[in-house]
C-alpha cells in the first residue's frame, strides 16, 4: 500500500460487493458499504453536491481498517465523521474517477438520483394542468371570475386527484369544458352518457369514478354551496340538480293528480291515477311521451307526506308535484312543462334555510308562486308549532319577500312542513282545478 494508507496500484480490482467488476479492492472492499451508502443518500439530498458531513458510528474492525485506508489516516474509533467534500478530492486524485459521484455509482451499481430535482419536476408537473385550468376558466365568460375557483384549484392538488389521471392536462381540460356546458345560461337537460361523448369523446367519460367525473362534481358542489358527494346516490343527486340525468329511467319525480293530452299509455296510466287518487312515479322516459293538459293551479310541495295527505284528503281532484328537497332535473322539467300549459305552480315548502334556498331556486328556474309562505304565515306557523327546532346554518334571503329571512331570523325557530299540514290542507281544498279542456279522454 503507498505511504498515507491509500493503494498505489489503481490496477489492483475486486469485485466482491459492487455492481463494476473494475473497481479497484480498495474502493470495493464490502467493508465500506456503509459509507457508500451514507455518501448515497446525502448525494441523493443536495443535488449531487459533495458537501457537508456524515458520521458512521459502531464500526467494526474491518471498516476502520478499509475507511483509514481510504482516507489515509488511522481511525481507531468506533465513530468517525468524514467531510465529503474531502473525500470527493481524494477520490478524484488518487482513483479511476472524476469524484465522489462517480465512484458512489461504480462501487454500488446503481446510478444516483437528484432527488430535490426529481421533486422540483415532480411539483411542476403537477401544477401544470392546474395552470392549464386558469387559462381554461379565464378564457370561458361564464367560468371566469368565479368565487370558487381558486379553492376548487387548491382542493384537487391537496387531494392529489390528477395523479391518478393518465394524461392531467386533458382531464383537466374536459373538466373544465363540463362546467362552461352546465353552468352556461339556458343550458338544458342532457343525459350523462351524451354529455360525456361531447365533451371526453367517451361515452364512459364521466362514468362515476372517472377523474374527469370527480374534478367536475367537486367544483359543482362549490358552486351550490354543498359538500362533495360521497356515495353514488349524491353524485347522482349532484348531476341531477345541474340537468344531467345517468338515465331515463332511474330519476322519478312524485306527482298527483297530473293528466295529459292523448289516449297513449302514459296518459292513460295519469287518468287512471288521477281517478283512483293514487300517486304516480314520472321518469324522464315519461315526459319525453306525454304532452300535459292545462290545469288552473298545480301545488308544489317539498316533503312527500303533503302530497300523500293530499291524496288521502282530495284524491286527485288537485295535481301536486313534489320536489322531495332539492329538486332534481326530472323535477324542473316537469314544471316547466305544467308551467308551459298556463298552470300556476304554487309552492310550499319548509321554513328553515334549506327550505328558502329551495323555493328561491323554484321561483328562478321553474317560475314557482311561493304560498303561504310569506312572513305572517311563517309568525303564525312558528306560534302554533309546538316542536321548537332551532334554525341551523347562514341565514338565505327569500327572493319573494324581503320580510321573511329577518323573521326566521327574529325568531330563531324552523317550521316544516309537516307542522302546518292541517292548515295546508285546509287551503289547499280551495285551490281545486279548473281544467281548460276535458279531464281525460278516457271519462
Amino acid at each position: 500500500m503507498a505511504a498515507g494508507g491509500l493503494p498505489g496500484d489503481h490496477d489492483r480490482t475486486c469485485g466482491r460487493g459492487t455492481g463494476d467488476p473494475a473497481v479497484p479492492a480498495w474502493l470495493g472492499d464490502p467493508a465500506l458499504a456503509r459509507l457508500w451508502e451514507a455518501a448515497r443518500a446525502r448525494l441523493e439530498r443536495q443535488h449531487l453536491t459533495p458537501a457537508g458531513r456524515i458520521v458512521l458510528a459502531g464500526l467494526e474492525r474491518p471498516e476502520r481498517h478499509a475507511l483509514g485506508g481510504l482516507l489515509a489516516r488511522p481511525v481507531v474509533s468506533d465513530r468517525v465523521t468524514i467531510d465529503l467534500a474531502e473525500l470527493d478530492r481524494v477520490i478524484a486524485a488518487r482513483s479511476p474517477y472524476h469524484g465522489l459521484s462517480s465512484a458512489v455509482t461504480a462501487v454500488t451499481g446503481r446510478p444516483l438520483r437528484d432527488r430535490r430535482a426529481e421533486r422540483s419536476a415532480a411539483a411542476a408537473a403537477r401544477e401544470e394542468p392546474l395552470a392549464l385550468a386558469r387559462e381554461l376558466l379565464a378564457a370561458e365568460p361564464v367560468l371566469a371570475r368565479l368565487p370558487w375557483a381558486e379553492g376548487w384549484l387548491a382542493a384537487v392538488r391537496r387531494g392529489g386527484l390528477l395523479a391518478r389521471a393518465a394524461d392531467p392536462a386533458g382531464a383537466m381540460r374536459h373538466a373544465v369544458a363540463v362546467l362552461a356546458e352546465l353552468l352556461k345560461p339556458g343550458a338544458g337537460p342532457a343525459s350523462r352518457p351524451e354529455l360525456a361523448a361531447r365533451v371526453t369523446g367517451s361515452a364512459h367519460g364521466l362514468d362515476d369514478g372517472a377523474v374527469v367525473a370527480q374534478l367536475a362534481l367537486r367544483a359543482l358542489a362549490l358552486h351550490a354551496g354543498c359538500e362533495p358527494p360521497a356515495g353514488a346516490a349524491a353524485r347522482r343527486e349532484l348531476w341531477e340538480r345541474y340537468g344531467v340525468a345517468s338515465d331515463s329511467v332511474s330519476s322519478t319525480c312524485l306527482a298527483l293528480g297530473v293528466l295529459a293530452r292523448g289516449c297513449g299509455p302514459a296518459a292513460r296510466r295519469l287518468a287512471l291515477a288521477a281517478e283512483a287518487g293514487d300517486p304516480v312515479h314520472l321518469t324522464p322516459r315519461d315526459l319525453r311521451r306525454l304532452e300535459f293538459a292545462r290545469h288552473a293551479a298545480v301545488l308544489v310541495c317539498e316533503n312527500p307526506r303533503v302530497l300523500e295527505a293530499v291524496a288521502d284528503r282530495l284524491g286527485g281532484l288537485l295535481p301536486v308535484v313534489c320536489v322531495a328537497g332539492q329538486p332534481k332535473v326530472i323535477a324542473l322539467d316537469l314544471l316547466r312543462r305544467l308551467a308551459g300549459t298556463g298552470a300556476v305552480l304554487r309552492y310550499h315548502g319548509d321554513f328553515d334555510w334549506p327550505g328558502i334556498a329551495i323555493a328561491n331556486r323554484l321561483v328562478a328556474e321553474a317560475g314557482a308562486v311561493p304560498w303561504r309562505m310569506h312572513a305572517a304565515d311563517y309568525e303564525a306557523a312558528a306560534s302554533r308549532s309546538r316542536a321548537v327546532l332551532g334554525l341551523v346554518g347562514s341565514p338565505v334571503s327569500a327572493s319573494w319577500d324581503p320580510g321573511l329571512s329577518p323573521a326566521m331570523t327574529r325568531l330563531g325557530v324552523a317550521v316544516h312542513e309537516e307542522a302546518v299540514l292541517p292548515e295546508l290542507l285546509a287551503a289547499a281544498e280551495q285551490l281545486g282545478r279548473k281544467p281548460a279542456e276535458p279531464r281525460s279522454p278516457m271519462e
